[in-house]
């Protein structure tokens, strides 16, 4: 089992930095369209899922409430979940996170410490650190274009 958790967060700090380095340079993650699945495979067996879903989608047109959820999984085994809700507002020129929340679920052994969530201009984004023996660093991040996209 600790030959597990060691090799679990080996990779996932493989994972986090190419999510850093994604969000530092202001490009979106890779997500799919509303209810669709990212699988992203990050080799020796560990994969990260992502999906998007529009929660009461028939809310006033220039407001939308998504959630982004990432599903790390090993060899098929989810061992975290990291589910990021956000709501906001957008104009047609302009768009605005007006709230953010996120919730983790650990399994397997696996806790989280350092967590934060927060919004800034169009975008909601949480980060912690999970842990189990050893530690990694991982962020989730959603973003409002002007027209209402969110990624």
């Amino acid at each position: 089992m600790k030959k597990l958790i060691v090799i679990l967060t080996a990779f996932t700090l493989i994972l986090n930095t190419a999510i850093v380095s994604n969000a530092s340079a202001g490009a979106a993650e890779p997500c799919a369209p509303y209810g669709d699945t990212e699988i992203v495979d990050l080799g020796d067996g560990y994969t990260v899922e992502y999906e998007i879903t529009e929660i009461n989608p028939n809310a006033r047109a220039s407001t939308k409430t998504v959630e982004k959820t990432a599903n790390f999984k090993r060899d098929g085994v989810i061992v975290a979940t990291i589910v990021l809700t956000a709501s906001f507002s957008y104009t047609g020129s302009s768009a605005t996170c007006t709230s953010a929340y996120a919730g983790y679920s650990m399994y397997h052994g696996w806790d989280y410490s350092n967590r934060s969530t927060t919004r800034s201009g169009n975008t909601a984004k949480t980060s912690a650190r999970i842990s189990n023996v050893y530690y990694a660093d991982v962020e989730v991040t959603l973003t409002c274009s002007n027209t209402g996209v969110v990624s």
